[in-house]
């Protein structure tokens, strides 16, 4: 006996919507050919039939319920597409075909998320390449205001950054908290996304809601290599945080003689003073960080009072 059989006593829609699920091609086959279901037809957490299979991965249904003119933009009750819930299970054949068929790209679920952005957050490369070829919006932000390539440089998908960078992606959009994606890669210490987006000319100076900059994330964490790129581009050493820290301050807070000495060389002000009334010195003896002090006072930065 056939799936449809076995379903005995279920009506027509539920037959149709179970073999969406199932992978069950033949049957999803003959019902359509009966014309007696609605095809956008959805389950009790609002999945369409086209969501059902493409979550499933079942291309061939996919194509089925195309061809039938089912709806590619339907959203179930998160916001979820069709597109993307084959981004998330990585099948890039359905999103591939899903894309040529018209749908949507740039529809987002609840939390602001594309189908972009779900493939960028978890790293599927095949999957965001695709959609910027599609000509997805590379831009959108979700509900926190992170972009795509804020998302990517977060989370050091290196490959994506460049894809997005090549397909023209705001360098320096900010999210909710004004970060930027270079302010991003700086927190985390990776430098050859720090170097891609110094680069194609991302704002150096750029600051986030705290004031921090991405010099200041980079001293703070002890990024010798970042800083010294910073450095070497032009950045300003003496920007101040909401609390008038600069990252000299901060390397001399934490103890990061050589980004310290990097700043030194640099140029940076010795002699700004915090909210506080706190100079780098002083900040750096109150921590007890006597090679700090001396290569502050070596470079003028005057006696500790």
């Amino acid at each position: 006996m056939g799936f449809i059989s076995n379903l005995f006593g279920k009506d027509e829609t539920q037959k149709f919507l179970d073999a969406c699920k199932f992978g069950q091609t033949e049957n999803v086959e003959k019902i359509l050919k009966r014309n007696k279901v609605e095809i956008n037809s959805r389950d009790a957490y609002g999945n369409a039939a086209l969501i059902c299979a493409a979550n499933k991965g079942y291309r061939d249904i996919v194509e089925l319920l195309i061809e039938g003119g089912a709806d590619l933009n339907i959203q179930e009750e998160n916001g979820d597409t069709a597109l993307a819930a084959a981004a998330k299970i990585e099948r890039g054949d359905i999103v591939d075909l899903l894309i040529k068929s018209g749908a949507d790209l740039n529809i987002q679920d609840k939390n602001g998320e594309t189908a972009l952005k779900f493939g960028v957050k978890v790293g599927y490369r095949n999957i965001a390449e695709l959609l910027i070829e599609g000509g997805t919006d590379l831009n959108i932000q979700d509900r926190n205001g992170e972009t795509a390539l804020i998302c990517a440089a977060d989370r050091a998908h290196e490959e994506i950054v460049k894809l997005l960078i090549k397909g023209g992606a705001d360098l320096n959009l900010r999210d909710k908290k004004h970060n930027t994606a270079l302010n991003a890669a700086a927190k985390i210490g990776h430098k050859n996304i720090v170097e891609l987006l110094v680069r194609v000319g991302a704002d150096l100076d750029s600051q986030d809601k705290n004031g921090k900059t991405a010099l200041i994330h980079a001293a703070d964490r002890g990024y010798t290599d970042i800083a010294k790129l910073f450095i070497e581009k032009g950045v300003d050493l003496n920007i101040q945080d909401e609390h008038g820290l600069t990252a000299l301050m901060f390397s001399a807070q934490t103890g990061h003689k050589d980004v310290l000495e990097l700043l030194i060389e640099g140029g940076a002000d010795l002699h700004i003073q915090d909210e506080n009334n706190n100079t780098a010195l002083e900040i750096a003896a109150e921590m007890g960080f006597n090679e700090i002090v001396d290569l502050l006072i070596e470079a003028g930065a005057g006696p500790r009072s």
